[in-house]
């Protein structure tokens, strides 16, 4: 999920044009972040990937303007599920089962639009909102994401939550010790993308 915030960031830095397909490279920084917390009746507990292991590639994505809005295209992405860790060693094992990390080893994302606005242009801040798809096991949702960019040079940097059920991917919440722990369906998705960022140029005049 990372790589889809990298590709966020990239977005917003279209030239003036909105009739002009642009491409851009993003590069994730290692100090990115993507964790997911999940609580049972007992205790919280957290799951993250850290941006060495989100991506490890330059990404380079095509992307149009509309009516306020960034689209982009060529941008679904992979997250390899195994890729996870978690100070809780249980969490992980169960998260990793519920999810079928053998089935599916990745999540697919895909970025829609962004639609962002300005709240400071002198510290270069906005804030806004991306429509995500998200697949997990093979279905397909779609999140209205909340987000924040901030820039500094060629550096952007995005965060953002979501709070969904995994229910709306046909996932049941386990109950351990005969039901005495209850895991909640509900998970918090935060993510902190910080990506360098370069313009590659135009691809062509729509």
């Amino acid at each position: 999920m990372k790589k889809i915030i990298g590709l966020m960031v990239l977005c917003f830095i279209i030239s003036e044009s909105t009739t002009a397909q642009n491409l851009f490279s993003a590069e994730l920084q290692k100090n990115s972040s993507l964790t997911i917390s999940g609580s049972t009746n007992l205790l919280s507990f957290k799951i993250f990937q850290k941006g060495e292991k989100l991506s490890k590639n330059k990404l380079t994505v095509a992307t149009t303007q509309s009516q306020n809005k960034i689209f982009l295209s060529q941008n679904q992405l992979s997250v390899a599920v195994k890729n996870f860790d978690s100070n809780n060693g249980m969490a992980l094992r169960d998260f990793l089962k519920m999810v079928k990390s053998d089935s599916y080893p990745n999540l697919q994302v895909q970025i829609n639009y962004l639609d962002l606005q300005p709240i400071s242009e002198k510290r270069q801040a906005y804030t806004g909102n991306a429509l995500v798809s998200i697949t997990i096991t093979g279905i397909t949702k779609h999140y209205n994401i909340p987000i924040s960019l901030n820039s500094n040079g060629d550096l952007y940097t995005v965060n953002g939550n979501k709070k969904l059920s995994i229910r709306d991917f046909g996932l049941s919440p386990q109950n351990k010790m005969m039901g005495l722990i209850k895991v909640s369906e509900w998970i918090d998705i935060d993510f902190h993308m910080i990506c360098k960022i370069a313009t590659t140029g135009d691809v062509a005049k729509l």
